[in-house]
């Protein structure tokens, strides 16, 4: 069983909580992204190129691999709710199958994800893995957690069990594939890392 202690703290922006209301409006007239966290807005840093090529290839992927009407694909900008009211993230890459999603009656949040990516490096390591996952474990639908490292071929799939436990595997390039059992396909670990040198020559 996987547990985690959460360990990020947040800074309080105002000196009362936010409405999600509020929370949209400010969202759509900000020129940077914030989560939404116990009615707090916490503003997201930059990502790197290589982070962003990995998202970019997993959504192709996916998009290919899935059939379209059956499956919403997002990539960084659309607003998962992990809490009513109170929780609303950005994940790298969200999945839906939930014919509520489908719909797209909510134009702003998914509700009922069935696989989240987060592509991982040094500085979000332990937030991504640990803090992050501990309030993605109350999103009921949540099947499958996908940390994606930007900084060397690894990747860690983490996988509710019948019995309501998180488990997981890791998987490295030797592996060549990974599954994503709540979505029945595997990834080809050549074609997630595509376009990623991790041993660039030196600038001379």
């Amino acid at each position: 069983m996987l547990k985690f202690k959460p360990m990020k703290e947040y800074t309080v922006t105002d000196t009362r909580p936010m409405t999600v209301e509020e929370y949209i409006d400010f969202e759509e007239r900000s020129e940077v992204r914030h989560e939404f966290i116990d009615n707090q807005l916490i503003p997201m840093p930059g990502t790197t190129r290589f982070h962003n090529t990995i998202c970019l290839n997993l959504a192709i992927m996916l998009r290919l691999l899935l059939k379209k009407g059956a499956f919403d694909i997002f990539k960084e900008n659309v607003k998962v709710q992990i809490a009513h009211g109170k929780d609303y993230v950005y994940p790298d890459i969200v999945v839906t199958n939930d014919p509520i999603d489908l719909t797209g009656n909510d134009a702003y949040f998914i509700k009922h994800p069935c696989v989240i990516f987060e592509v991982i490096s040094k500085t979000s390591r332990i937030d991504d893995s640990a803090d992050k996952f501990i309030r993605y474990k109350n999103i009921e639908s949540l099947q499958n957690y996908i940390l994606v490292d930007s900084e060397k071929a690894w990747v860690e799939v983490r996988y509710k069990t019948v019995e309501g436990e998180w488990e997981a595997d890791t998987y490295l390039m030797s592996d060549e594939k990974f599954p994503v059992p709540a979505l029945g396909v595997e990834l080809n670990l050549n074609d997630v890392y595509e376009g990623i040198n991790f041993n660039p020559p030196l600038l001379r």
